[in-house]
């Protein structure tokens, strides 16, 4: 490619972004097969003998990204002293250089970058983004307005072996772009002021606190104890370049790279209680509590505080192996809670997956261990994301959707998920999918209902119910009083 030619290099590169957008440039690219190199051809000219370049070939520059939000905030210290220092990384031998503050987690290689407005004059360093003023704003990605109104285009290049190699400039505004995608299904800020408490991050409620933050909510609060460990790495949305770590910063970084203007707090404390004090303050900020231990003294937990609050609580676990599993939405004092649902399906209740050594002997008997069989995450992620969006529906309570249609469907207080017919379970005789169109079959969700127990000792009335149910007169019981 012919590179020492300004007039000739800037044909180039105007020719090579008409043909990536798709449209009528005033140039096009050809392989000059005289000179065996890339040439740039007027509109109108006479092209030499030449191949003409497609738009998949014209990718030939790196790209940087700049946040547009940054600049505006340092646009007082950069339009005073002409220029400013930013950091970027460096991602695939420079093929790509992203701005460090785009989001909390750079990459392992950081290159320094001069941003300078035009006027500036001092040497030219390695990786540099010139600001050109203009009289308009342009249709392309380098664009920048400024606070003050101006308007400037922005040029880049990367000084290698005595020359300057061009780079594409994309200066990007955050979230407008992810309210663009989501606003054919929600309303921008529909979820802005929403909150939601998030009780266990392992696999099911890890995925569901990203998920929700693809969908635009920007307040969470995360508890978990945990760290993520090497074998963590299988299922969750952890990597293993982040063993170690809690899991709740691991999540709350996950959750700003998808959203980097949501409020993420973290709790790294197990629900116990000892906690409840710590605990009840986050239940009752909350829009919505999702709890995804498979933990039952901790669900049983959650559930007293959630009824106490009365906010809505969505419960998610596997089955063992992850052969299936369940979602429970309690809305307190209306439909069953966590203890009723207890009462009424015991084995279900007790159906939970061992993924973990400690959840293992958590509930081995005293003369022989329990297996840790943990399931597939891809096994896990339906169950996930089925109890993402319920919560959702309630985030969304009160709020114009056109997800509203999907409240006829969630009605059920619990939901069942079967991933395969697994032995020695009543789910091992079911037809095969492929069979059926009528009869329960893996890979599908049913909505079970059934009804509050009027005794329970969470939700119910449980003194007044067991009294008549044995025949006491509860006024003529005498309490004592507390010395």
């Amino acid at each position: 490619m012919t590179m020492n030619d300004p007039q000739q290099q800037q044909m180039i590169r105007d020719a090579m972004k008409a043909i990536a957008e798709r449209r009528p440039g005033r140039t096009k690219l050809v392989y000059d097969k005289t000179k065996k190199t890339i040439v740039a051809v007027a509109e109108g000219s006479e092209p030499p003998r030449a191949l003409n370049i497609t738009a998949d070939d014209a990718d030939m520059f790196g790209v940087i990204t700049l946040s547009g939000q940054w600049l505006r905030q340092e646009w007082h210290r950069l339009n005073g002293s002409a220029s400013i220092a930013a950091r970027f990384t460096s991602w695939d031998n420079g093929d790509a250089y992203t701005h460090y503050e785009l989001g909390p987690q750079g990459g392992p290689t950081i290159s320094e970058c001069t941003i300078a407005l035009e006027r500036a004059s001092e040497p030219a360093p390695r990786l540099r983004i010139v600001l050109t003023k203009v009289n308009a704003v342009g249709r392309a990605g380098n664009t920048f307005v400024a606070t003050d109104g101006s308007i400037f285009v922005a040029t880049a290049y990367e000084h290698q072996d005595g020359r300057d190699i061009p780079l594409d400039v994309t200066i990007a505004e955050v979230q407008p772009a992810l309210s663009a995608r989501r606003a054919g299904i929600l309303e921008t800020s529909v979820l802005s002021d929403r909150s939601a408490l998030f009780i266990g991050l392992g696999t099911g409620g890890g995925y569901a606190t990203i998920e929700l933050a693809k969908c635009g909510v920007r307040r969470f609060a995360l508890v978990d104890p945990d760290r993520l460990s090497v074998g963590n790495v299988v299922r969750h949305p952890g990597g293993i370049s982040q063993v170690g770590r809690l899991k709740v910063h691991v999540i709350r970084d996950l959750i700003l790279e998808k959203n980097p203007d949501a409020q993420v707090d973290v709790y790294p404390f197990a629900i116990a209680a000892e906690n409840m004090d710590a605990i009840r303050p986050l239940v009752r900020a909350a829009n919505v509590v999702i709890c995804g231990t498979d933990n039952r003294p901790s669900k049983l937990l959650i559930n007293q505080l959630c009824i106490e609050e009365n906010v809505v609580a969505v419960y998610g676990g596997a089955f063992r192996r992850a052969y299936g599993g369940q979602v429970l939405r309690v809305q307190p004092r209306v439909s069953p809670c966590q203890q009723c649902f207890v009462s009424a399906m015991p084995e279900q209740a007790a159906d939970v997956e061992i993924s973990s050594p400690d959840e293992a002997e958590a509930i081995a008997y005293s003369d022989r261990p329990v297996a840790v069989e943990p399931g597939l995450s891809l096994d896990v992620l339906p169950i996930a994301n089925f109890l993402t969006k319920l919560a959702l529906l309630e985030l969304l309570d009160g709020k114009p959707t056109s997800l509203d249609v999907l409240r006829r469907d969630y009605s059920a207080p619990w939901y069942l998920w079967l991933n395969r017919p697994e032995s020695g379970t009543p789910y091992s005789g079911m037809p095969p999918l492929s069979d059926s169109s009528d009869e329960m079959t893996i890979n599908r969700w049913y909505g079970v209902g059934f009804e509050r127990d009027t005794a329970c000792p969470a939700c119910g009335d449980f003194l007044n119910v067991t009294a008549a149910a044995h025949g006491i007169d509860l006024d003529s019981v005498v309490i004592p009083s507390k010395v």
